[in-house]
């Protein structure tokens, strides 16, 4: 049987805490060589401004691969719809065991990712959260740095205020913060031991300069050649790490400007969360430094926790079976 698991039975299966802990346990895998990534396949869509993925990982762990197509139509998502979908096999026999629905899981997996990363490096204390963004992807950074520190305040910068006030009103409602609209990116970021970047925008929005000593940023944002975050200074004054290293110094645009520029060289990213997870590189080094988490979202982290999502699902009956016929499949009633 193939398990069709909705958003709704995906948002009913894992909370941000149990994505967290699965996320860190593939990125370990990773880290020892013991799962993989293949490379990813980005196209154009002719005559539009839209863009098809294809990311594809294999989990061994898990017993399961698979791979996550996704769309991007600049200002066209639309509510309701899906754009983000998961096919996830069985390693030992290949045979597909769940599609998953998977905007929900999207931005869960991107927020846990972060929430590993800043488990390793943000300091124990880090109580203060700037946050430049007030969308979808700024909420689950959100929730999943309040999961790994003990987060009291937060600052949040939009360039829509009304919705920044509304997004405020949510840490404050949802997750217990003492949180504030501000009215500038550098007032987020002064003050702020834990910063999220999580904007759209062609150019930097970030100055390494406002950073605090010992800051730790999730740089979410700038998942594109054409996106930029942080300007050069960020990368000069911090240790680098990334999901892929190969990953975000191709597609990261604010991290490519500084390597082509001069002002850093590739040597920057000094390590992959893989490798901070197994122990195979060291974390933060001392109380005044700076870190960076970059983070574009690799295929690891999906299959992982569609993976988890599909254990649990069986467990608690979620999701509608999809019985394989010869014209195609039929609800299993």
């Amino acid at each position: 049987m193939v398990l069709f698991l909705s958003e709704i039975d995906v948002r009913a299966a894992i909370t941000m805490p149990e994505a967290i802990s699965v996320v860190e346990t593939a990125f370990g895998e990773l880290g020892r060589g013991k799962a993989t990534l293949l490379p990813r396949v980005s196209q154009t869509l002719p005559g539009t401004s839209g863009m098809f993925r294809i990311l594809a990982s294999t989990v061994p762990a898990q017993h399961m691969f698979g791979l996550k197509t996704l769309t991007g139509f600049p200002g066209k998502r639309l509510e309701n719809e899906v754009y983000f979908v998961i096919l996830l096999f069985e390693m030992g026999s290949g045979a597909l065991r769940a599609v998953v629905s998977a905007n929900y899981l999207t931005g869960l997996r991107t927020g846990a990712a972060s929430g590993v990363a800043a488990k390793f490096l943000a300091h124990e204390d880090a109580d203060s959260l700037g946050i430049l963004g007030a969308g979808v992807q700024a909420w689950y950074q959100a929730e999943a740095l309040c999961a790994v520190r003990k987060v009291r305040t937060a600052k949040v910068f939009s360039r829509d205020a009304a919705k920044a006030e509304a997004f405020v009103e949510r840490l404050r409602r949802e997750l217990g913060l003492k949180a504030e609209f501000v009215h500038s990116a550098e007032k987020a970021v002064r003050g702020s031991l834990l910063v999220v970047t999580a904007m759209t925008s062609s150019s930097p929005i970030v100055q390494g300069a406002w950073l605090e000593n010992g800051a730790h940023v999730s740089a979410i944002g700038a998942n594109t050649r054409s996106k930029q975050e942080l300007d050069a200074a960020c990368f000069q004054r911090a240790r680098v790490f990334a999901d892929s290293r190969e990953q975000v110094l191709e597609e990261s645009g604010d991290l490519r400007a500084a390597v082509e520029s001069g002002e850093v060289t590739q040597r920057v990213v000094c390590a992959e969360l893989g490798e901070l997870v197994s122990g195979l590189m060291p974390g933060r080094s001392g109380a005044e430094e700076i870190t960076i988490f970059k983070s574009v979202g690799i295929a690891l982290q999906d299959v992982a926790v569609a993976a988890a999502l599909f254990e649990t699902a069986q467990r608690s009956g979620l999701g509608i079976e999809l019985e394989p016929h010869a014209a195609g499949f039929h609800i299993r009633h």
